[in-house]
């Protein structure tokens, strides 16, 4: 049985909404009612906020930015959102934003010289490093863009978007998008060094000798190859070959011989997919009429097409896409799914490409499960929910049986965020103000804002320990970022695919019918049981779960969680560290230590008493 799991990252989205202590509340019920997929009655209470007069003009600009992307993303109005985004920079008021998303949106509407003097004009305006680098992204993006799909590569603004994105990646190493723009704009311009240094980037590699053991073909012909790139047509066609076999078709595509003529078919497939999908998400977020049956159907007539011209063939059996990944894998490297999951009621399809694959033994209370680690990557579609908030969050990840499936581009941004979130003064405390706002005063606030802000004092607190760790060993720089970023993912990959995954791993593997039979917040309930307890990354997990209850399987997992800790709690007063009897439970969660949290957890496990 395939098990769907889900990434949320749902605070980071608030609290980055939250700046003026007026509009707190209203930004954060805007932002809730959203991702409840009411997209007009968020628009609603953003435009309350709008006609305010008390709202502050950095206010006004974000409501009117925010209602542009909107727009764009839902109704494909680009007049709209160019008039939304004209208002928001009349206010001379948080214009760098206002001006990245005027970029990103006439990019995506193939309006390139209206993007580019966007983006530069963001470029110029940038106060500060986190600006200058989504301005850099923007003007790359764009570049990169217009030179793919007009067939006219001008080297000298490749040159600088190259030189930009490197900048990006100086300041912030491992940054997805721009390392991914780096290595694209490398093919496009023919150098090595942007490509090399965009493909090492991605993949957090210190160089091609560091890559991991299933990317060591690919990394070996950028080693051999990129540093005297000629732009030979054999030297083209390797380099195709190892961009295919690390997932990036797209950019393979652009250097593909004739010999080649799969990769081609391939990547075209993955465009025609993305347009279907995206049209088809679309649909369902503002409530249009389709239908799951009529997407699926769809979707199949693109895969059989695709077997044709690769001459593969189902032979007698019904084509499904399961079958059809089954035909594709062997070649391309294809994972995925087309079905429902427990965090959305339609179909969706979850389609990238294998990157990693490991071997590692897990072990819970004495119960061992051997599992194969297997990372997917450059996705495609990683389902609605992605898409409809722009990958802030998606599924994170499958079990089927002793087989792992971990969708990376689901984790790799938090780390970047988490480094942003203790480095930078003026974020840091934003992110604060929304505990010290929620505690303060003696009238305990709705429930989900008071989580929010403990889940983020616990995350600060996790965070902070882990910074100072690294600081201890002598880490500093760049070296220090890195590090805390990789950690970071690597507890996190620890907990939420080791330990969870694991978990229903060893469920499946030692009570198979009780697993079958259960229901989803049981399967789920049980295997964040083993992320704090079997995971050494406690507080910072605890937070994120306690803080996202809500009516689906994990939701409700979640809220048996918090009732958990909540019972240990109102029995172990004494032995937490400045417990207030006066005070409700629900407001002294942050508390809790890492050992206390395990503790409770493992009383409560019932695999720990089996």
């Amino acid at each position: 049985m395939k098990h769907i799991t889900t990434l949320s990252i749902l605070f980071l989205l608030i609290t980055s909404l939250c700046t003026a202590q007026q509009t707190d509340m209203r930004w954060q019920k805007a932002a809730q009612t959203f991702f409840t997929f009411n997209i007009d009655g968020s628009a609603v209470i953003l435009r309350d906020i709008l006609n305010d007069p008390r709202t502050s003009s950095s206010d006004s600009a974000k409501v009117y930015s925010t209602l542009a992307l909107r727009d764009w993303q839902f109704h494909r109005n680009y007049e709209l959102a160019a008039k939304r985004l004209d208002s928001a920079l009349a206010l001379r008021s948080g214009s760098n934003a206002s001006l990245v998303a005027l970029s990103n949106i006439a990019t995506e509407a193939g309006h390139y010289p209206a993007s580019l003097e966007a983006a530069d004009k963001a470029l110029a305006s940038a106060a500060n490093a986190a600006e200058w680098r989504e301005a850099a992204i923007a003007y790359a993006n764009t570049v990169y863009l217009s030179s793919k799909n007009n067939k006219k590569q001008d080297t000298t603004l490749l040159g600088k978007a190259g030189r930009l994105l490197e900048g990006v990646l100086d300041q912030m190493p491992g940054h997805p998008q721009a390392a991914k723009l780096l290595v694209g704009t490398g093919v496009l311009k023919k150098d090595g060094r942007f490509l090399s240094d965009g493909w090492n980037a991605y993949f957090h590699f210190a160089s091609a000798d560091s890559a991991y053991a299933y990317l060591k073909e690919p990394a070996g012909v950028f080693l051999a190859v990129l540093p005297h790139w000629k732009a030979s047509s054999a030297e083209n066609e390797q380099i195709a070959a190892a961009l295919a076999k690390s997932g990036f078709y797209e950019y393979a595509a652009l250097l593909a011989g004739r010999s080649q003529k799969d990769i081609i078919a391939y990547a075209r497939y993955l465009q025609e997919t993305t347009t279907l999908t995206d049209d088809y998400y679309r649909k369902l977020a503002v409530h249009a009429p389709t239908s799951d049956s009529l997407f699926e159907q769809q979707v199949l007539s693109t895969c059989a097409r695709l077997l044709e011209k690769l001459k593969l063939s189902a032979g007698k059996d019904t084509l499904t896409y399961e079958k059809f990944l089954e035909l594709v894998q062997p070649r391309f490297g294809a994972m995925g799914f087309l079905g429902t999951t427990s965090s959305f009621h339609a179909k969706e399809i979850c389609l990238g490409q294998i990157v990693n694959v490991t071997r590692k033994e897990v072990l819970q209370y004495g119960y061992k499960a051997s599992l194969t680690f297997i990372e997917i990557d450059l996705m495609t579609s990683n389902g609605f929910i992605s898409w409809f908030t722009n990958k802030r969050m998606g599924n994170g990840g499958w079990s089927v049986n002793d087989t792992i499936y971990r969708v990376r581009e689901a984790y790799i941004r938090e780390p970047m965020e988490a480094w942003t979130m203790i480095t930078d003064s003026t974020v840091r405390k934003e992110k604060l103000s929304i505990f010290e706002n929620a505690i303060a005063g003696t009238i305990t606030p709705d429930t989900t804002t008071l989580l929010a802000g403990i889940n983020g004092l616990l995350r600060l607190n996790a965070m902070d320990s882990l910074y100072a760790m690294l600081y201890r060993q002598g880490l500093r720089g760049s070296d220090l970022q890195l590090q805390f970023m990789n950690t970071l993912e690597r507890r996190q990959e620890d907990a939420s695919i080791f330990a969870h995954e694991g978990r229903h791993s060893i469920d499946q593997i030692y009570f198979a019918k009780d697993f079958e039979n259960a229901p989803s917040s049981e399967r789920e309930y049980r295997a964040k049981l083993s992320e704090m307890t079997c995971a050494d990354f406690p507080v910072y997990i605890f937070g994120k779960i306690v803080s996202s209850i809500g009516p689906s399987g994990h939701g409700q997992a979640n809220r048996r969680i918090l009732d958990d800790a909540l019972a240990w709690m109102g029995k172990h007063q004494p032995e937490i560290s400045g417990y207030d009897t006066t005070q409700p439970a629900i407001r002294q969660l942050y508390r809790l230590s890492a050992d206390q949290i395990q503790s409770c957890f493992r009383e409560v496990d019932p695999l720990n008493k089996q």
